[in-house]
């Protein structure tokens, strides 16, 4: 059998992860195996090991392909003179992305809504642990500092803004009839910041 191209590789591991977002939200994490996302992509399961070591690394690589250009985002914003505007804008683009972008949707509605394992544990905490690792560094330089509630540290206020969006994100998914969540985003974040900010 001829060897795959480098194109022709990618293709199929991006098969793979598009069926396996499919699966996985019809039937949970736990309750998917390997072969019924080979079947869904079409592959050989022999292909899927090719690519994956087990159902975990799938579910990082699919968290990864939406986490890209938001990450590309935070590192703007990280190196961004404004701080508080361009923090405040990551927040809203976002809730709008869960809202409005199909895949960002099915992979968060997966991690948070669709995976029973102890794996989801440890991915929340990595996340977090990213989230608010980035927000404290912004919050923390002296500009941005001077302008929180005078009784939160970077740290903390990191943390509260983390635990707020992370709530919206878990609550939102489970009933996204509930708000016009991309319309309401600004506001909501804007209320968010409200909270951590000193009076002025």
């Amino acid at each position: 059998m001829a060897r795959k191209t480098k194109a022709e590789a990618e293709a199929t591991r991006e098969a793979i992860l598009d069926a396996a977002e499919c699966v996985f939200m019809d039937k949970g994490v736990a309750k998917t195996s390997l072969e019924e996302i080979a079947r869904k992509a079409g592959v050989t399961r022999g292909a899927v090991y090719w690519h994956f070591r087990n159902k975990a690394d799938i579910l990082d690589a699919m968290l990864e392909r939406v986490r890209a250009p938001l990450g590309e985002m935070m590192d703007e914003t990280a190196e961004a003179d404004q701080g508080l505007a361009s923090l405040k804008n990551l927040c809203v683009v976002a809730l709008r992305k869960l809202a409005q972008d199909t895949r960002y949707f099915r992979v968060y509605m997966i991690l948070f809504h669709r995976n029973e394992s102890d794996q989801a544990i440890a991915k929340h905490r990595e996340l977090a642990r990213e989230a608010t690792e980035f927000v404290t560094e912004i919050l923390g330089r002296p500009e941005n500092r001077i302008k929180l509630h005078p009784e939160l540290t970077p740290a903390q206020a990191a943390y509260l803004l983390h635990t707020q969006m992370l709530g919206l994100f878990f609550d939102w998914l489970a009933d996204p009839e509930q708000w016009p969540l991309a319309d309401v985003a600004p506001t909501f974040v804007e209320a968010y910041f409200r909270g951590l900010l000193a009076e002025r």
